[in-house]
């Protein structure tokens, strides 16, 4: 099977969701066709596998239970005159089984009815034929942001900064929902839905947005590919993302009136007001998006709030109790030959047996995961200062955990036969630190000292510099370098002299 592993999960989870959906609405939320969606979805019915026993497989163990190895070889078939099956099509009678059918005649190796029914709806599509949209309560949440900004101005005098405004609205009550940001970076965006669903508290079965490279990383004719991060969050609210066809806004046409009103209501009575943080604006216009939502409606009973709260907000998915947390995704990171991988110049620990090898990052504003064949192999902690490592004990080889269990011993045994001084600043070092991987290299580095410069000569450097609270290697290399410590010391002043003559300070009172 051809179909990538991350689009067969993500058909797999919308068909287990709802098995009554339609193969052409799952085929819009991933960017196939819809005869592809059919077939997978027929072979996940057949095999009757449940979706919790699948979902926790990694790529190698879903392609054996799934079977959806790639064993397939693409064959192009003839394919009618579309312009004459629609001529046919508009006499009366007519069916499109039967101009198959007559069609196949004369094309035996044509394609199948199957191909033939849709590639004529595909063919149709093209013609200027406008339909009315119907939308169910929950099913849609159409989104974008207004091409009108506002001016955010920095108290301090400096330049002017320009906010993002972006607009929600559920398809069935037109319920609308406006927020501003800084930018329409992934971070901004992702953010706005999070409040968006918070705002409505529930998340409907299908976002429907524009293709900015915030929600589309690339779209060709056979190919869909969503931003990580923002597939990752409305996975987190159990909701999935289909987005506009390119140049097609009428596909999101409730977005477009959205925006439309949203700078008509909204945005104008703004024109004169002079903003100095996003907040400020973001207080504005939550009061002025409850005033658009409280508008009664001209041709319709009631308003946005009274259409939703009666009929769409039970409709909607209920929220998970955990907030998504922005993440970032890095594909194909190769793992050292010290088996750890590199991130924002810090370094992360990977099972021994992984190194060479390509793995994925995860990365969050704690914690960075690190994924192998789409299943986590080891998480750590994001490390601020850059430089710095990690290593679990369990990552390393046997090998490796034997060398470190005996180096501190054997670093301690070598400072003891040195001398008093070198001991405890070798101590400091293994036992003192909170960062026993940079005090075991020290103490090493230092060992290397003073076989360089000469054991005594390394005790009474440490001699010299204990007193001082110097224990850093830079500072040790210093003074073995500029022969600190063999300078002679300034003179001290002698001692006060006293006498009974000399008054004190109880002479002068307070």
């Amino acid at each position: 099977m051809r179909i990538p592993i991350h689009l067969q999960r993500e058909i797999a989870r919308l068909h287990y969701y709802d098995p009554n959906n339609s193969d052409r609405a799952i085929a819009g939320a991933v960017g196939m066709s819809p005869s592809t969606i059919g077939s997978f979805r027929r072979m996940l019915r057949n095999q009757a596998h449940e979706w919790s026993a699948i979902a926790p497989l990694d790529d190698d163990q879903w392609r054996d239970t799934l079977g959806t190895h790639d064993r397939s070889i693409a064959q192009r078939k003839p394919l009618p005159d579309w312009q004459w099956v629609h001529t046919e099509m508009q006499r009366p009678d007519a069916t499109m089984e039967q101009l198959w059918r007559e069609w196949r005649e004369t094309c035996p190796e044509g394609v199948a009815y199957t191909q033939f029914a849709v590639g004529y709806r595909a063919w149709r599509k093209n013609l200027h034929v406008v339909m009315r949209r119907v939308h169910r309560p929950g099913d849609k949440l159409f989104v974008d942001f207004a091409g009108r900004t506002v001016e955010i101005r920095d108290p301090a005098g400096g330049p002017s900064r320009f906010a993002q405004i972006f607009i929600a609205v559920l398809g069935y009550s037109n319920y609308t929902f406006v927020h501003a940001v800084p930018t329409q970076t992934t971070g901004d965006w992702v953010q706005c839905h999070v409040e968006c669903f918070e705002f409505l508290e529930g998340a409907p079965c299908w976002v429907v947005s524009d293709n900015l490279k915030a929600a589309v990383w690339r779209r060709s004719r056979d190919e869909l590919v969503i931003n990580p991060t923002y597939r990752d969050c409305l996975h987190h609210y159990d909701t999935a993302p289909a987005p506009a066809r390119p140049r097609r806004p009428k596909d999101k046409s409730k977005a477009e009136v959205g925006v439309q009103i949203a700078q008509r209501w909204i945005l104008f009575k703004l024109r004169d007001r002079v903003f100095f943080s996003i907040d400020e604006l973001n207080n504005e216009l939550r009061r002025l998006n409850h005033e658009l939502n409280e508008h009664p409606f001209k041709k319709l009973p009631g308003c946005r709030r009274s259409r939703f709260e009666s009929d769409e907000r039970a409709t909607l998915k209920p929220l998970v109790q955990k907030r998504f947390e922005l993440c970032d995704w890095r594909y194909q990171v190769r793992v050292g030959n010290d088996h750890h991988v590199e991130h924002l110049r810090c370094f992360y620990s990977v099972p021994s047996q992984l190194a060479g090898e390509r793995v994925d990052l995860r990365t969050t504003a704690s914690m960075v995961e690190v994924f192998r064949g789409g299943r986590r192999v080891a998480f750590h902690a994001l490390l601020a200062e850059p430089g710095n490592s990690t290593t679990l004990p369990e990552h390393r080889p046997v090998a490796h955990q034997r060398v470190l269990e005996g180096e501190p011993k054997a670093l301690m045994q070598w400072a003891t036969a040195v001398g008093v001084s070198a001991q405890e600043m070798i101590g400091y070092h293994l036992n003192g630190r909170r960062d026993p991987a940079n005090g075991m290299r020290a103490a090493r580095r230092m060992r290397d000292l003073a076989r360089d410069h000469g054991e005594d000569r390394f005790e009474s450097v440490c001699r010299y510099a204990l007193p001082l609270n110097i224990t850093s290697l830079r500072s040790i290399t210093s003074i073995l370098t500029n022969q600190a410590d063999l300078r002679p010391r300034a003179a001290m002043p002698p001692p006060r002299m006293e006498h009974d003559n000399l008054r004190g300070a109880q002479y002068f009172g307070d």
